[in-house]
């Protein structure tokens, strides 16, 4: 037996000896006439409209039980025209969670990238600011001159506006960088030979000058930033050398 309406083979029985079928795909009611046939029942709301509400009022009535269609069938000039709703509204619904999904995962994604754009802004900007504030330290060289001893077991480190020499030391660290020029520190290593991950930073107006020894890293040698600047004379300088801001300058590095 099949549906008369959609002519699906899916019915289901209900009443005194299964004497009604329905479709299970467009629930259409039908009577079974005789054994293996039924017939299509016109069933009409009062007001003489196919209402598929009322249609299922009617069903339950009949002792089938609550479904919903999974294809509507529409009558146009005396032919039955099936369309899947049911398939249709999956598809419908499966596109807008998709649709809904893409807007939030974009949405996870945009918002990352903001955040991540805002960190490297603010760190940008404090190197920045960090950088141009050297511009208001004093001119580097107006300390005492003084001639200090370094044993090169530690990292050594001048600021504000000292003027040091360091002569005859051979250092080699662990850790870097070996030597650390800041402020407005004017330093010069004598025949000094360093062998650190990092040789000398120069930051802010310091001025360091490098005469003969060497310089010997697996990092950076030399590096200046903002408005250091950094003269070797005739040493040896093994390892890359950088420099950061305006008035950053290395010479003589080779």
């Amino acid at each position: 037996m099949h549906c008369v309406q959609c002519g699906s083979p899916a019915l289901e029985f209900a009443g005194p000896d299964n004497a009604y079928a329905r479709c299970t795909k467009c629930l259409a009611l039908h009577n079974k006439v005789r054994p293996g046939h039924v017939q299509l029942m016109d069933v009409r709301a009062p007001n003489g409209q196919v209402d598929p509400q009322f249609t299922a009022v009617y069903a339950q009535q009949l002792g089938f039980a609550p479904r919903k269609a999974q294809d509507q069938v529409i009558g146009l000039g005396g032919v039955n025209i099936i369309v899947p709703t049911a398939r249709i509204e999956r598809d419908i619904r499966s596109k807008i969670s998709g649709i809904i999904w893409g807007w939030i995962v974009g949405g996870i994604i945009l918002a990352i990238m903001a955040i991540v754009g805002l960190v490297v802004f603010f760190y940008a900007r404090s190197q920045m600011k960090s950088i141009d504030s050297s511009a208001g330290m004093p001119a580097a060289g107006t300390g005492a001159p003084q001639v200090v001893s370094w044993d090169g077991k530690a990292p050594y480190s001048c600021g504000a506006s000292q003027v040091v020499t360091i002569k005859g030391t051979t250092a080699t660290l662990a850790s870097g960088p070996a030597i650390s020029a800041l402020g407005a520190c004017q330093l010069t290593l004598d025949g000094v030979n360093i062998t650190a991950p990092d040789g000398i930073q120069a930051m802010g107006t310091a001025k360091v000058t490098v005469k003969g020894g060497s310089i010997k890293s697996t990092g950076t040698a030399i590096s200046a930033l903002g408005n250091a600047e950094v003269a070797v004379q005739g040493a040896k300088i093994t390892g890359k050398t950088s420099t950061l801001g305006a008035g950053a300058k290395i010479t003589g590095a080779k």
